[in-house]
């Protein structure tokens, strides 16, 4: 263990005069929570939707990935436009960080489904903790103490077309694709343009099974491609089981239960099968979410997608 802290701590030192920004934050109950990868996504549901997400990864692991995040969407004037809201907060180790983030969706009605245009716009605030790293020459001119900030703009552009019981989206994150300062003026912050693609389907078997496939591919640039494969069952119109094929290594078992027509939870543990599972006990994935109908004299139906 003492071996994987040294190894990390050279990682985080090696990047202390240029951090490549990682890869955004991993969602495995993507399919379930779909508006925080696509901007596009928002008003879909056709109700106001929200969704509180935490995710653990690699517990055990010092100085793993801890991710909260809270969207909100809604569509507006006729359902043909739609406006939402995203809170990000993702730690890692010394570095922290927070963005906010506004969107603007527009719904286009075509023979046989839907397309929605996506733009969402908002700042990044990212802080790296000095006093967190361990300067073996303490002499280091990086050796400054305290917290160094960087706050820059954002904007995610996403295109988002549906069915009754078909999507796929495309989605580009970090469209200005910046290198930015921080405060020392000596360390970099590089912000690479992200690419996903998400799509599945469901096939409806009887009123109490339905069965859900979908496909989720992430890009960034030097980086190689990743993607998950899902397969999910939904059982009586009430409980969601199923299970993901992660490229990087990993097996995924989620769960979704639907506790009403309106409140929904989620639970998902990924299964490290890459050597890093010596290291950890696996990641922890919750969320609760809410759909509340606007036309309240219409109730909500299970929403498959």
């Amino acid at each position: 263990m003492k071996k994987i802290k040294n190894i990390l701590m050279l990682l985080l030192l090696s990047l202390a005069t240029n951090i490549t920004a990682q890869q955004d934050a991993l969602y495995s109950q993507y399919m379930f929570n779909q508006f925080t990868i696509n901007p596009a996504y928002a008003g879909s549901r056709n109700s106001l939707s929200s969704v509180l997400l935490y995710r653990s990864q690699w517990v055990g692991l010092d100085g793993a990935p801890n991710t909260m995040n809270f969207s909100i969407h809604s569509p507006f004037s006729g359902r043909n436009m739609a406006l939402g809201m995203n809170f990000i907060i993702d730690e890692i180790g010394p570095s922290e960080t927070a963005s906010i983030m506004g969107t603007y969706a527009y719904h286009l009605k075509t023979s046989k489904g839907k397309i929605s245009f996506g733009l969402r716009g908002g700042v990044i605030s990212t802080s790296l903790k000095n006093d967190m790293l361990n300067f073996y020459d303490n002499n280091d001119v990086h050796n400054t103490g305290g917290v160094l900030q960087m706050v820059t703009p954002n904007f995610d552009f996403g295109v988002y077309y549906y069915t009754s019981g078909f999507y796929s989206g495309l989605s580009v994150n970090h469209l200005i694709g910046q290198t930015e300062n921080f405060q020392n003026g000596q360390t970099q912050f590089d912000l690479d343009r992200h690419f996903t693609l998400a799509t599945g389907g469901v096939v409806v078997f009887s009123d109490n099974l339905v069965f859900k496939p979908s496909l989720f591919v992430r890009y960034v640039s030097k980086m190689p491609i990743n993607y998950d494969l899902n397969a999910s069952i939904l059982f009586n119109k009430t409980l969601w089981l199923g299970f993901s094929y992660r490229s990087s290594k990993n097996l995924v078992l989620i769960t979704e239960y639907n506790i009403s027509d309106f409140i929904r939870i989620g639970y998902s543990h990924d299964f490290d099968l890459s050597k890093l599972r010596r290291y950890n006990t696996g990641t922890h994935e919750v969320f609760i979410g809410c759909d509340l109908n606007i036309k309240k004299n219409k109730s909500l139906s299970p929403r498959y997608l």
